[in-house]
């Protein structure tokens, strides 16, 4: 991990003794000038969040020039696809890129396992996966300057994504595997980062506050032309960001990205990407919901004891780091293996992960009208991670019992894909052709070992107790075609055809009662998955000032290896099906003036097997639903009533509810007669847990535009999510909140100075220091074994129970946090 740590460093220290070596023209500038009075006007600011093909005036939706010469994928008319251009996040400091998302409607974010571990979710899609393993980000894609970021098998991580490095996100709002292929199910993004032409000399910036949070970070970039040589476009960033936690989960993370494109000639094109991550962060402490109401930070829980077994949610571990017949201690007499209580830094729980992507892309133009593009990624991660795992299998064993592991092993993948893109017209009709071929896949090799009591920082690891070879692979076709019908109106339709096969074996070693391995027990999986994804869409823009999108489209998402090897009752053989989502948007964009945009979408959503994870305190599994509908509402506003004042609003309302699902509880225990014999419950009408109805990010504030305190400006955050159950029965509910952020900014020019701008910023978050959910997963319901009725519970149940298996983070209290950004 020193080693690691070094060669970041190294990468960073490298690029900053290129840039800092200014030559003696330099060193002898003039101090900067600095014009007080000045009545010199901003220039026009670009709306902060703006839908795909709104300012396309002039030309059919997808067919301004602009457009024709960048990838399919960027403001593809019929798409609800948002733009959030975080010129307007500069003044705010992002701990982590949730700071962007929040002002696209559609996304909500919810806590992971460690401090840089987000749950992203588009329309709710991705917050019923829970955060065990594989954890990370499922059922939305994920892309960076177009290569993907995302593993063959779906699983994205939000460590990789420093949100100094954007200059805007895209977001696709519901299914969009016809464009972006398998594990597009609810979505997908694309992050953007700064090319060398905006950067265009270097940026720094620091930022530092509460909870030991200190982010340095530097942008260097350039665009030349050489008459030989060609164009070139550089740019790179790095990060280095550390945290103690506000509940004792530190992290440090380093980053290091670098993007170049080259103009060989006019008609070839190559683009470089790498990416380099090392992130070391300790794992959270979750709780029930009635810890959460006494000690929702878990504060005197790094210990425990008799005193603070109410207030902690701490986990039974095998003494020995190895086996257990599964008592707590101080143990009986006769019993030689117990289970001793641990929280998750008494373990050392942690991750530790060395990610690398590698990618470059081939452009070529045939002529003005016909493009072809290969792309190719290599895909590195090296895990070293705490998760849980679910029970042993096994007739005669000790140890029995799921808990705490550590996660070792790689996972490398590759991505190839090859398209044609043509602007030739059909029948006179502006058109654009697009065709793809796309293959991936991965490799992945994970032990997994018990953890030792008491290892604290280290996190040492004990007795194999499994390990997982799995192989992933996808092969996908994607066409699609765009018509302006009329000088207002596009047509498009798309497909896209997957081939994904899953195969793999699960090996678990059980511990007899005599302390001997016994024979391993293996679970085998080779699943194949075929699926295909029409869409079709109108987009009709009635002068300037009004355009309508209406869309049908089509998502699948194909469950990963270990989905497949978990039941409720332990490891073992899971036929899950592919999910799919059929879904029809229709929405209005509404541009009256360059100071409003206003945009707002409805959407009905048709979800057939989408995949549950549920927790039952002892294991965390996977189901298919068999039906659901998603419903809701869509709004997103930028408004410059006045020069100087701005609103901003990101709104969401999800309905969403179960159609058809009978809920699996289990056997009836207490009964010998109905042993046997599964408990069935209707839970059709029933919410879908971990979605909340109203989500609302808005932000009001004025900047000075002119005359002695140009560029002093402050605003008032608000962010809103309403309440929402955790379980299928509906019984428990985290609470609504809402949470208030405020901020003061000064940004300044300075003319004939080695500096260019200077900007400053002090932020308060959470002004009124509210406790809330920051993130939660979905609980499995249960019976009460023994009783004559079978009452339902959920585990835990919601009101104060000991501590067994709980999901909930609370949020950040009260914080301050402020920033220094420089460019040169």
């Amino acid at each position: 991990m020193r080693t690691r740590s070094k060669l970041m460093h190294g990468v960073a220290l490298g690029a900053l003794a290129v840039l800092s070596s200014p030559s003696g023209a330099h060193a002898q500038q003039a101090l900067p000038q600095i014009t007080i009075g000045a009545a010199q006007r901003a220039p026009a600011t670009p709306p902060a969040v703006e839908e795909s093909t709104t300012g396309e005036h002039g030309y059919a939706p997808g067919f301004n020039p602009v457009r024709a010469k960048l990838p399919i994928y960027r403001d593809p008319p019929g798409e609800t696809a948002t733009t959030v251009n975080t010129k307007f996040l500069r003044p705010t400091p992002l701990v982590d890129v949730r700071g962007v998302l929040n002002y696209s409607p559609g996304v909500s974010i919810q806590q992971g396992n460690n401090a840089r571990d987000l749950m992203i979710s588009i329309r709710g899609s991705g917050n019923r996966l829970g955060v065990g393993f594989p954890f990370g980000i499922r059922n939305i894609m994920l892309w960076e300057d177009g290569f993907p970021i995302m593993t063959a098998d779906g699983n994205g991580r939000s460590d990789l994504l420093d949100p100094h490095s954007y200059a805007a996100v895209d977001v696709y709002r519901g299914p969009s595997s016809a464009l972006f292929g398998n594990y597009a199910y609810g979505g997908a993004i694309n992050f953007r980062t700064f090319t060398g032409a905006e950067i265009d000399g270097v940026h720094t910036g620091s930022e530092f506050g509460s909870f030991g949070y200190v982010n340095n970070y530097i942008r260097v970039g350039k665009a030349v032309k050489d008459s030989v040589l060609g164009g070139f476009d550089l740019a790179f960033f790095a990060s280095d960001a550390n945290s103690t936690g506000w509940t004792r989960n530190s992290f440090s993370g380093k980053q290091a990205k670098f993007l170049g494109r080259w103009d060989v000639t006019p008609a070839d094109r190559v683009t470089v990407k790498y990416i380099a991550n090392n992130l070391r962060s300790e794992y959270i402490n979750r709780e029930n919901i009635g810890v959460f109401y006494l000690n929702p930070f878990q504060q005197g829980c790094a210990i425990p004891t008799v005193w603070n077994a109410q207030l902690c949610n701490n986990l039974n571990v095998p003494a020995n780091g190895a086996y257990t017949d599964g008592r707590v201690a101080p143990p009986p007499p006769k019993t030689f293996a117990p289970l001793v209580k641990q929280s998750v830094w008494q373990l050392g729980t942690h991750t530790n992960t060395l990610r690398q992507i590698g990618g470059v892309q081939f452009e070529h133009d045939f002529d003005k009208d016909t493009t072809w593009r290969s792309l190719f990624t290599y895909d590195y991660l090296d895990n070293i991670n705490g998760t849980w795992t679910p029970p042993k299998v096994g007739p005669t064993f000790v140890g029995g019992l799921g808990g705490p592991v550590g996660i070792r092993g790689p996972t490398v993948g590759i991505t190839a894909q090859t398209d044609i893109t043509s602007h030739v017209p059909i029948f006179g009709f502006p058109a654009t052709h697009f065709l793809q071929f796309f293959y991936n896949n991965a490799k992945t090799t994970n032990p997994l070992f018990n953890q030792i009591p008491n290892t604290w920082y280290s996190g040492a690891t004990g007795a194999q107790v499994s390990k997982i070879d799995s192989y992933t692979s996808n092969i996908s076709l994607r066409a699609r075609e765009e018509i302006a019908l009329a000088p207002g109106l596009t047509g498009v339709i798309g497909f896209s055809a997957n081939w994904n096969r899953v195969w793999g074996v699960n090996t678990v070693y059980n511990y007899a009662i005599n302390q001997k391995p016994a024979f391993p027990t293996q679970i085998a999986v080779d699943n194949d998955y075929w699926n295909t994804a029409p869409d079709a869409s109108l987009t009709y823009r009635y002068g300037p000032e009004w355009q309508v999108r209406a869309r049908y489209a089509t998502g699948y998402s194909t469950p990963t290896f270990v989905f497949l090897t978990n039941t409720r009752n332990g490891v073992g053989q899971n036929p899950l099906k592919a999910q799919t989502n059929m879904g029809v948007d229709l929405g209005i964009d509404w541009t009256p003036r360059s100071d409003l945009t206003v945009s707002v979408t409805g959407f009905n959503e048709w979800h057939r097997n989408e995949i549950l994870t549920l927790s039952n305190a002892l294991v965390s599994y996977q189901q298919n639903i068999p039906a659901s509908l998603h419903r809701g509402v869509e709004l997103n506003a930028d408004w410059r009533p006045f020069e100087g004042w701005r609103l901003i609003t990101a709104y969401t309302f999800n309905n969403q509810f179960f159609t058809n699902y009978w809920d699996d509880l289990g056997a009836v225990s207490g009964v010998p007669a109905l042993a046997k014999v599964p408990v069935l419950y209707n839970r059709a009408g029933n919410r879908i847990p971990n979605v909340p109805a109203h989500t609302l990010t808005t932000r009001f504030g004025y900047d000075q535009p002119f005359g002695d305190l140009a560029g002093l400006g402050a605003y008032v955050e608000y962010i809103f999510k309403s309440d929402y159950t955790i379980d299928n029965a509906n019984y428990t509910t985290i609470p609504s909140y809402s949470v208030v952020n405020l901020n003061a900014h000064y940004n300044h020019d300075l003319t004939n100075f080695y500096i260019k701008n200077i900007e400053l910023y002090f932020d308060v978050q959470n002004v009124f220091n509210r406790t809330y959910v920051n993130g939660a997963t979905v609980l499995g319901n249960s019976l009460i074994p023994g009783t004559a009725l079978q009452t339902p519970i959920v585990w835990p149940t919601g009101g104060l129970v000991l501590a067994q298996g709980a999901g909930i983070i609370a949020g950040q209290p009260r914080g301050y946090t402020a920033g220094i950004k420089l460019k040169f």
